[in-house]
């Protein structure tokens, strides 16, 4: 048992003593390394620490120095790098951009009136032939309204759909041939001061105020809606009108996005129109008149739409003002995280991205989600989507009035554009008289039945806000190195040297016997030789038969390879070094 306690204790000491071996080792390699280090480096102030005449306190004090300098510089660094990774961008300002540079806005015209009494007339005699009462007619197309604002009706769902279904047509093709066809709304146009077919240049869109009349409208750029082609167009549809394909490229607003050569009243749009009170069957606000909404060309117009009213016998100027915010393309080396937001041809799909048409989207999205059906203004984004009805208003009601639906329907993925164009409007509404007014937009027109709008730029230059990265790769490498440079006074030499000298050290193999050579191994004869001390050598007495005193013996040695002279002292009796 003693025995078995003795070994056990012999192999706890030997492993203590080995692993206080491989410490020591490691301790001395790494004071060697750093004496070696201090010795040869281009940084300032470590060469003191080691100087061969310094005292402790100095290298101590020196070494303080080095590492408080190293704590500094490390700060200074995290601090840039905070700076520049929690705000990558600056934005400056610039007030010098032509208008003309700008695209002019999609102008939308709705009128109030959702249900046009000449085409509900016709619709309805269909109805009372198939035994539909007048009472329950006039119901369901009073009732057709609330599918744009949606609110209580006073017909009850069976009858609703026993009506539709009779009529054999779905919710969007009766709501479109109840409009009021937009070339009933639109009597006179003209563009920079030019009469235009308003026939030509608008066209009937979908936006939130259900069917409108829309110029330089470009939706389809940036989503991809199949809308009906000309050959597919029912002949029965009241609104449909016959495109000049050929002269259609000469069109302003119809093949591409329009821009003004100008600012001012002669130098934009100018429309007459003539809402028709007494065809008003079903109106979504209490008053006869037209809501007019500006918005960007490649927008939906729902969200982030300007909407104004027009009264007939009124004059409506709009005056816009655009902002632009331009992110230059140094932003794209940016993650998306940190700009926050979207380039054009950014997301799979899209040509031209828009933050209001991805929030419109959204918005339908949720409300598919939630009541398994879409508003029927909302562009078609998948085929085999049912079409919200009167049934679905109760749900389409609890929607607009929950407070959660909005926190639920949150679209985080919709980030505003990167380059993008906000407008701003300044609207001016005036009664017409009487005063013998003449132009070529009023002449002939009874102008207490119509109205008219005017919309153009306001001024001749816009705001224009450019975002691009606050430092780009190359200067944030160089002021870290002004950093490095300030605080130790190093450059990318002293990283070289630091890493070359860790690899000359890792690599580094020499045999313990060239570095400390024992007693016991002498060099070869041809190499060694006994010498006189030097101090006997420097009296130069003549040589003398008497013996010395002095018992000491110097062996000298070479070593061609390592050029190094050692003097070692083997014994006490002096010898002739012919003797030896």
């Amino acid at each position: 048992m003693k025995t078995h306690w003795d070994k056990k204790s012999r192999l706890k000491n030997s492993k203590r003593g080995r692993r206080k071996c491989l410490t020591h080792a490691i301790k001395g390699y790494m004071n060697e390394w750093f004496y070696v280090y201090c010795k040869n480096t281009s940084l300032h102030g470590f060469r003191y620490i080691t100087m061969d005449r310094s005292t402790m306190i100095e290298s101590v004090l020196w070494f303080v120095v080095c590492i408080s300098s190293i704590i500094f510089c490390g700060i200074l660094m995290l601090r840039l790098w905070d700076n520049y990774s929690n705000n990558p961008i600056v934005t400056t300002i610039d007030t010098t951009n032509p208008i003309w540079d700008v695209s002019f806005p999609g102008v939308t015209i709705c009128n109030n009136n959702k249900v046009y009494r000449l085409h509900a007339d016709i619709i309805a005699q269909n109805l009372y032939t198939n035994g539909f009462s007048i009472d329950e007619s006039d119901k369901f197309f009073f009732s057709l309204m609330k599918l744009i604002r949606p609110d209580k009706i006073s017909i009850d769902n069976v009858t609703a759909w026993q009506v539709l279904d009779n009529l054999g047509m779905t919710v969007e093709k009766l709501m479109e041939q109840l409009m009021q066809p937009c070339s009933a709304l639109l009597v006179r146009c003209a563009w920079i001061g030019e009469i235009r077919d308003c026939n030509k240049i608008f066209k009937t869109v979908k936006s939130r105020e259900g069917f409108c009349c829309a110029f330089n409208s470009h939706y389809n750029l940036n989503v991809k809606h199949n809308e009906l082609d000309e050959e597919t167009r029912d002949p029965s549809d009241f609104n449909s009108t016959d495109y000049d394909i050929t002269s259609a490229d000469h069109l302003p607003g119809v093949r591409e996005i329009l821009k003004a050569p100008g600012s001012g009243r002669d130098v934009g749009l100018t429309v007459a129109l003539n809402v028709e009170r007494h065809m008003y069957k079903a109106t979504s606000r209490p008053y006869v008149g037209a809501s007019v909404m500006i918005h960007d060309p490649i927008d939906f117009p729902d969200i982030g739409a300007h909407m104004a009213s027009v009264l007939p016998g009124h004059v409506l100027t709009i005056s816009v003002a655009g902002t632009s915010v331009k992110s230059m393309e140094s932003l794209r080396n940016i993650p998306i995280e940190k700009r926050l937001c979207y380039f054009d041809k950014e997301i799979p799909g899209e040509t031209r991205y828009s933050y209001q048409s991805c929030i419109s989207e959204c918005k339908a999205k949720n409300i598919q989600r939630l009541c398994g059906c879409l508003p029927f203004y909302y562009p078609e984004m998948h085929k085999g989507i049912r079409t919200c009805f009167l049934p679905d208003l109760e749900c389409l009601l609890s929607i607009r009035r929950s407070s959660d639906y909005w926190k639920k329907g949150t679209c985080k993925k919709c980030l505003p554009q990167c380059t993008d164009m906000t407008y701003h409007i300044n609207i001016e509404d005036i009664k017409m008289d009487d005063v013998e007014f003449d132009s070529d937009i009023t002449r002939g027109l009874d102008k207490s039945n119509v109205s008219f709008v005017h919309v153009f730029f306001g001024d001749l230059s816009y705001v224009e806000y450019r975002k691009e990265s606050i430092i780009s790769w190359d200067s944030l490498l160089a002021s870290f190195g002004g950093i490095f440079g300030l605080c130790l006074g190093g450059s990318v030499m002293s990283v070289i040297e630091l890493i070359y000298l860790l690899a000359r050290q890792f690599f580094k193999r020499q045999p313990r016997e060239r570095q400390e050579p024992s007693r016991t191994s002498l060099p070869p004869a041809s190499e060694m030789f006994l010498s006189i001390p030097a101090e006997r050598r420097e009296v130069q007495k003549p040589r003398s038969h008497k013996k010395s005193d002095d018992k000491r013996v110097f062996v000298t040695w070479y070593q061609t390879a390592l050029h190094r002279r050692e003097t070692t002292n083997v014994g006490d009796v002096y010898r002739d070094p012919v003797e030896f």
